[in-house]
This record gives structure tokens, sequence and C-alpha cells, in this order.
């Protein structure tokens, strides 16, 4: 038992319905995508962006979940006095602040030497006194609560330190150190706090970037080919508050990073050989046009080949289920779902946390509790790791949230017409191991070609 403590095995994931969370840089990109992630888990969300007009649309959308209060606030981070002010209203209207994001941020990409002072003290303004602003705003609420978790933003180029990118770099390890610092410190008054680096990420965060040399254009032009997905980003921040971890890497690459600095040779010819092809002025020639072309030709029939293609069924369960206590009796259950991918690159790629992993949504049907209550949560097909189907989806009734955990067992090439048909579940209340009813429900065959027929290529366009 020690040693699960003191390493945090089998900590269980924490609620987070119905906490309060703040994000900042909210109208867009990863801060909108995890305000959806919270969203989805029946978080409240408080939400500031400097962009009104954005955080309107975001707010107008983000109303379509159920039970969810949106509150929105235009704030400049880099003004103190503006945070302060919001923060204030936010205890004085809502009361309390569970889980603070730091998310706001801006990026710049040029020779340090070339960097005016102008550009840093506004870089510093935006990217490290505004998560301090923020920190020192809401740390008395949280103390006084006795709980909290604060979510620093860092970046990936804390690891990297990649030449044309000092001035970020530089400030985006300060905020990275505070932060882990702050971990250990806020211990005491039970408050949590989680670094994240996260790695290229494809967002209009770069749009501001001036490219000066080819390497630059052609790494800017590349982005959305080995940079990651916004929504990624959001998984990993929402799991990462989940879990109360200390630290989230977002991306594998990041390790190999931050340990290349203990390998002192190989990380000096990384860098040497990145700010060659960052930052070496290539004179203007033909052959340098004609490649500069070439990869804007790539790079756009790939972005429309690829794109943000996802896709999504229809399956239909049906059968039968049994309170645990009482004697009803065996009693129907059906559920209607529509599941599916938003990104079908990430859902086939084994490296990826949503590899065959897809979101769900419809209604559920359960003999003596409800009929047709909308539901929602995930389907994984872990074929290749525990020979399984896994449903699990959440719905309410009368005020009380409820968890349905289904499992296809035993899935082998000999018995797949058994395995894809029967599924065993359990019925609990949210937060309670305390099993309501078990259940077996069946895919039936006859509805097999509705079923393939629904298969549908959607494209996210948001």
């Amino acid at each position: 038992m020690a040693l699960k403590s003191i390493f945090n095995l089998g900590k269980k994931k924490q609620d987070l319905r119905g906490k309060y969370v703040l994000i900042t840089g909210a109208a867009q990109g990863i801060g909108l995508k995890t305000a959806h992630e919270f969203a989805a888990a029946g978080s409240h969300l408080i939400l500031t962006d400097i962009n009104a007009e954005q955080l309107a649309i975001a707010k107008s959308k983000l109303l379509n979940y159920r039970y969810v209060d949106v509150h929105t606030f235009k704030v400049d981070v880099s003004n103190k006095e503006a945070v302060q002010k919001m923060a204030d209203e936010v205890l004085r209207s809502i009361g309390r602040v569970d889980i603070l994001i730091n998310n706001a941020g801006i990026g710049h990409q040029g020779p340090m030497e070339d960097t005016s002072l102008a550009t840093w003290k506004r870089l510093i303004d935006i990217n490290l006194w505004g998560p301090l602003y923020h920190i020192y705003a809401f740390l008395p609420m949280m103390k006084k609560q006795g709980s909290g978790q604060i979510v620093n933003v860092s970046s990936g180029q804390a690891f990297f330190r990649l030449p044309t990118w000092g001035a970020y770099a530089a400030i985006k390890l300060a905020i990275g150190a505070i932060s882990e610092i702050l971990h250990y410190e806020l211990q005491q008054y039970d408050i949590k706090v989680t670094t994240v680096y996260p790695y290229m990420v494809n967002t209009g965060f770069y749009k501001d970037v001036e490219a000066q040399t080819l390497g630059t254009k052609l790494s800017m032009k590349l982005l959305p080919l080995y940079a990651q997905k916004p929504k990624t980003v959001a998984k990993k921040i929402f799991k990462a508050v989940e879990k109360e971890k200390r630290i989230e890497m977002v991306n594998v690459l990041n390790n190999v990073a931050k340990n290349l600095h203990f390998l002192n040779p190989v990380s000096n010819v990384f860098s040497k050989t990145v700010n060659f092809a960052l930052n070496s002025s290539i004179k203007d020639s033909f052959v340098m046009e004609q490649v500069e072309n070439l990869v804007n030709l790539f790079a756009n029939v790939s972005y429309g080949a690829l794109g943000d293609l996802g896709f999504q069924m229809e399956e239909v369960m049906s059968g039968e289920h049994e309170f645990v206590t009482g004697k009803q009796g065996k009693l129907p259950m059906e559920f209607k779902v529509v599941w599916g991918a938003e990104s079908l690159i990430d859902w086939a790629n084994p490296f990826e946390e949503g590899f065959m992993c897809n979101s769900l949504n419809g209604t559920v049907t359960i003999g003596g509790l409800c009929e047709n209550i909308p539901c929602s949560g995930r389907l994984e097909l872990k074929y290749f790791t525990e020979q399984k189907i896994c449903y699990t989806f959440y719905f309410e009734v009368a005020g009380a949230a409820y968890e349905f955990v289904g499992e296809k067992r035993n899935i082998y090439p000999w018995n797949l017409p058994y395995s894809h048909t029967c599924c065993f579940g359990e019925l609990r209340k949210v937060g309670s191991t305390e099993v309501i009813s078990n259940s077996i429900t069946h895919f039936h065959l006859d509805t097999l070609p509705a079923f393939l027929g629904s298969f549908e290529l959607i494209k996210d366009d948001a």
C-alpha cells in the first residue's frame, strides 16, 4: 500500500462533473477544444479571451451541452488590473474556481539578435506575466477552498530550444520551471499543479510568424503534416487534469528532446543542423524558388487528400437486463448510438492516444428506469490489446447520473459472428462501484446491411 501511495498507483480519476473550470485563450484553438472536453464531462466553464467576437461564437457552441453553465469574460491576460477585475467578478457571481488552465499565449520566431526589446516585453507580458497574474488572482480563493488545480501550458520548445525560437523558448522554459516548482510548494494546501508541454500544434498560433528563410518557410508550410491537432492536445490536457498529473509531455518527441540534453555531442549536432536549416540566408535563385513551389504543391495536395476527414456509423443493440435487487425479472434494454472519429488518420495511428477509439452519442432505453434518454460516451476497439470492444456511456435520469459499461469479449478470428454480436454490460451510478443491473444486448445480423450502409465520411470544418 505504501508503494501505491508513493507512485500514485491505482488512483481513481477525479469526477469533473459540476467543477468550475477557467480557461484562458478559450475562443479558439487548444483553449476551445479543451473547453469542449470539459463540457462533455459535465464541467461548468469560465472562458476568457481578448477576442470578444470569437468568444461569443465559442459560447454559443458550448451551450449545446446539457447541464453546463458557460461564463465568458473579455480579458487581456497581460493586464494585471483586468485579470484581477475578472477574478473579483468570478468570486462575486460564481464563488469558486476549481481548475485554472493558463492556456493563452503567443509565438515568435526569429534570431535573438533581431528580436526587439518590445517583442521581448510582449512575449513576457502574455506568456509569463499572464499565467502569474491568474495564479496570484485565484490562489487565495483556492487556499480558502482547501482545494484546486492549476494547469500551466508551457511548450516543447522548453526542451528543443531551437535556434530562431530563442525568445519564445526561454519564456516557456521559465513558466515550465515555475509551474513544476509550484506543484510541490502548493501541496500543503491540497492544490494540484499540472505542467503541460505541447508539441507543435496546428493552430492560428503560428499565423504571426514571419518566415524569412527558405527553411522557415518550408517548416511553416508543412506544419499541418507534422504538427498535432488542437483536439489531440486538448484531450491530453483533460486527461492530465482528470488524473491530477504533475507533468504531461503530450508527445514522445518532447521526451526525446528533454533527454537529448544529457548527450552533449548529439545535442550540439542537432542544434547546428537546425540552425543551418532555419536560420541560414540562402540566396534567392530559380532553383530555390522551384523547391518552394514543389513543397507548396505537395503540402496543398496532402491537405486536400488528408484534411480533417473522419467517419461515423449507426448501431443498434437490443436485449434485456435485470436489476441486482428487487424481483422485476428480465426487462427490455436497447441503445441506439452513432459512433465514429473526427480524424481517420489519428484513429488508424497506433502511436496516437485515440487509436481505434470513437466518440459515441445516442439514446438508451432501460426497462424500469428510462426510455430513449440521451447518452454520450465512447467506444473502444481493443482488438489488439484485450480482444474486446468496450462501450462506455453516461446519461441522467431524474437528476441522477448513470454509467453503463459494456463489453464484447474474446474477439478472435474464429468466433467473430458471436463476439461481435453479444455485449455484456453493467450499470452503476457515476462514482459508485455498486452494480445496479446486469445486461446482455445483441447486434442482430439482419441489421448488418443497415449498419454497413450507415458508414459515412465526415469532414470537420471547425
